[in-house]
């Protein structure tokens, strides 16, 4: 193979994982939302719960891909799981689309499935394309890095627009039964996994290769007996174990009281039986240097836990914030965009304008029908507080004192009939895969530049660069937090912006280069099950992120109140530990990975 240029097989990888990251970061950009909503055909409810649900969610979604890894490695082979997990998550957006909490959650597990059979076969055929010891094989992950933002960025740009314009023109499916915008916009992602499925299985043929042969491994059933037995058996008793002991019984009142939720415990009684299995693992490697290696590798693991725990708040607590307490309208530049479309921004409700300073325009006074908290609630639960352009808004009483409270006799009024309009918020989660696509060229190139002059930092220590410069980006949001009183003035966007720039060089630095690492370091024969011990990795960080989520909206942490300013410092103070521990440990990290790659 040309060490000169990458193989074409990669760009095949790269659009397909495009669609399918489309499809995913879709559903990413807007769970949080349609849960908390109660105007728009959402759920409705409480924010902590909400971020249960959505940590939970990823959680078990990046849970699944090491039982994936290790079905390719015994059984099926990389390419048959990447088919049949785009498949199971195209079933999961479209489940998505049916109202109610029984699509919900079947789409939520249909997902869960699908990803666990994907992500870490895709990721693990992206290395099995280049020769062992490729100096090619980092700039490979990036390339392929660059694919999945691409959907990312994109993905929330559609969301906007097909929320935004269902919800002004329903899609009847019956006389009696309507499709809103949430779940119009959750059945489009289908779409896009659609689209990566084809383009993989045109190609099917041209990974033969690359594929790992599980007819290779004698004693294939056996050798999964020990995942069902030490492992998934376990997990799934314990997981039961945790759920009944946090709902009922003597032990259920502490959990509460802790703000630990019956899916938290479930999760974390679960994980319990993966770690001690993935311990065995590594005692089993039958050479010496193969058992250091995957040492690494473990270490590595649970070090980037915490960078996952905070990257992952985009979809919680950082969504919050710019629901909430970022300055949503349009500046002169965007609105050239939103004017001409307008169906990418979407109309204020009356809570946005609760901490809005006197600057932002009120809507007149008579576009409002004030009724009693017990209608509101009647209204909400039949899902009748859509604000529409020309027609009444429902508020209560107080609603209505909190709209004006800021107002001062020179605050702008919106003519009768109009609405304010606001960028939607999922746009800002196009932000961070904005910059990667942006700053993944300029990184590749930088990391050349140094490696042509023998200075390129080895993988171990870009991920060790990576969890410092994401404590940088908690520190950014510690800041914006101080520059403004949330409960009565907004925040400029630019925090978000500086927050989203700094975690994009930090995620650079780490997430492609640990897919690297597994590739380079993990055992031939148990490479896609290393590869989904990173992904677990990074499935413990998600939990972790949505217990922080909750913590977030809810203030309080194992029984102890936390405002937002400590908030933010916890995670600076981890980050930089995460970072420190990386880097303490290099000399070990670099011996491990002297040698030829296997």
């Amino acid at each position: 193979m040309d060490r000169e240029r990458h193989p074409p097989g990669l760009y095949i990888l790269f659009f397909t994982e495009m669609w399918e990251r489309f499809s995913f970061y879709l559903i990413l950009g807007i769970l949080f939302q349609y849960l908390t909503d109660y105007q728009k055909g959402g759920m409705g409810m409480d924010g902590g719960d909400a971020a249960v649900i959505v940590g939970s969610y990823q959680g078990l979604v990046y849970f699944t891909p090491f039982i994936g890894g290790l079905l390719a490695d015994r059984l099926f082979g990389c390419r048959r799981m990447i088919v049949i997990g785009g498949l199971l998550m195209m079933c999961g957006h479209l489940a998505l689309a049916w109202p109610g909490q029984i699509g919900l959650f079947l789409g939520l597990g249909l997902l869960i499935l699908g990803n666990g059979a994907f992500k870490p076969n895709i990721s693990t055929l992206v290395g099995n394309l280049y020769e062992p010891n490729s100096p090619l094989r980092d700039a490979g992950y990036n390339i392929f890095y660059m694919g999945i933002n691409i959907g990312a960025f994109v993905c929330n740009f559609i969301a906007a627009f097909v929320r935004n314009y269902v919800d002004e023109h329903p899609i009847y499916i019956t006389s009696e039964w309507k499709m809103g915008g949430w779940h119009a916009a959750f059945g489009s992602a289908a779409i896009g996994m659609l689209l990566g499925v084809i383009i993989f299985s045109l190609n099917y043929r041209r990974f033969a290769r690359a594929d790992q042969n599980p007819a290779a491994h004698e004693g294939t059933s056996e050798s999964l007996a020990p995942l069902w037995l030490q492992c998934l058996l376990p997990a799934i008793l314990l997981g039961a174990i945790g759920w009944i002991a946090a709902s009922r019984g003597p032990l259920a009142n502490w959990f509460q009281e802790n703000g630990m939720k019956p899916p938290t415990v479930a999760f974390l009684g679960a994980c319990l039986p993966v770690i001690v299995f993935y311990l065995t693992m590594w005692q089993k490697v039958p050479d010496v240097r193969g058992r250091g290696r995957v040492a690494a590798l473990l270490v590595i693991f649970t070090v980037v836990i915490i960078f996952w725990s905070t990257f992952q708040l985009y979809t919680t607590a950082l969504t919050a914030w710019t629901r909430d307490v970022t300055d949503r309208v349009p500046n002169a530049l965007v609105r050239l965009f939103t004017d001409n479309l307008p169906d990418v921004s979407e109309n204020a409700p009356p809570s946005y304008y609760f901490n809005a300073g006197p600057e932002t325009p009120r809507p007149d006074r008579e576009d409002f029908d004030v009724v009693s908290p017990e209608r509101y609630k009647e209204l909400e639960k039949a899902k009748q507080l859509e604000v529409k352009e020309g027609e009444k808004v429902f508020v209560t009483p107080e609603m209505r004192e909190k709209v004006y409270a800021n107002a001062t006799p020179a605050t702008p009024t919106l003519p009768p009939g109009k609405q304010l309009k606001l960028v939607n918020t999922e746009l800002f989660s196009s932000i961070e895969p904005g910059f990667i696509i942006l700053f993944t060229p300029l990184l590749v190139g930088f990391w050349h530049f140094l490696r042509v002059r023998g200075m390129e930092p080895s993988t171990s220590a870009k991920i060790g660069l990576g969890l410092i410069l994401t404590g940088a980006a908690a520190a950014v949001m510690l800041l914006a937090t101080l520059s403004c009183n949330e409960s009565h003035e907004k925040s400029s966007a630019w925090w978000l912006f500086g927050n989203y720039f700094l975690i994009t060089i930090g995620e650079l630095c780490l997430s492609p280069m640990g897919l690297s690492l597994v590739n380079k370091m993990a055992p031939a024969d148990i490479r896609a099950f290393m590869m989904g011990g990173w992904f677990l990795a990074t499935s413990f960080g998600n939990k972790i992120s949505g217990i922080f989520g909750e913590v977030y909206e809810n203030g309080k942490l194992f029984g102890v109140n936390i405002d937002h300013k400590n908030f933010w410092i916890v995670l600076i103070i981890a980050n930089l530990v995460g970072g420190g521990i990386i880097f303490a440990l290099l000399p070990w990290f670099n011996r491990q990975m002297a040698g030829p790659d296997e």
